[in-house]
């Protein structure tokens, strides 16, 4: 049975390896070390409650995850509050793909949006990811894609 959680401090490990690995399927091999760099931006993200990551596990093994991230930009007509979510750090494990787990997820994730009073969601996607965007009520917007959750359209 799979179940979904909240991501906490005590997962950081986790995050980071997750974050590796999907940039790594996205065939973005560098060959720098970023590893430290993470621990510090999910570390304070975390503790700013501005990074909302929850977690899909199957028998207590994380086979899938997402990221809210809230920012800010300055309030427009189209943005009254200013608050946009950013998604990211969508992944599944190979073997877990094509079950729903990112569509579920994703779902948390506007929910959270909705609660924290957030006008918009944006991301960016392969084109792999598309999809599951695209079916979750997502836009392409030059190369960027977007939810609005309240508002109007552009």
């Amino acid at each position: 049975m799979i179940s979904y959680r909240r991501a906490e401090i005590t997962d950081m490990e986790l995050l980071i390896q997750y974050r590796i690995q999907q940039l790594n399927d996205e065939e973005e091999h560098p060959d720098i070390d970023i590893r430290d760099a993470l621990h510090t931006w999910f570390e304070r993200m975390l503790c700013e409650d501005r990074l909302y990551q929850i977690l899909a596990e199957e028998d207590r093994q994380v086979i899938a995850c997402g990221a809210l991230l809230e920012v800010g930009l300055p309030p427009s007509f189209f943005k009254p509050t200013g608050k946009t979510g950013y998604i990211t750090n969508m992944y599944t494990l190979p073997a877990y793909r094509r079950n729903g787990y990112a569509a579920k997820i994703l779902q948390m994730l506007k929910e959270e949006a909705a609660r924290r009073n957030i006008d918009r969601l944006l991301l960016e996607t392969s084109s792999w990811g598309e999809t599951v965007y695209r079916k979750s009520g997502f836009t392409p917007m030059d190369w960027w894609m977007q939810y609005i959750l309240k508002g109007g359209e552009y």
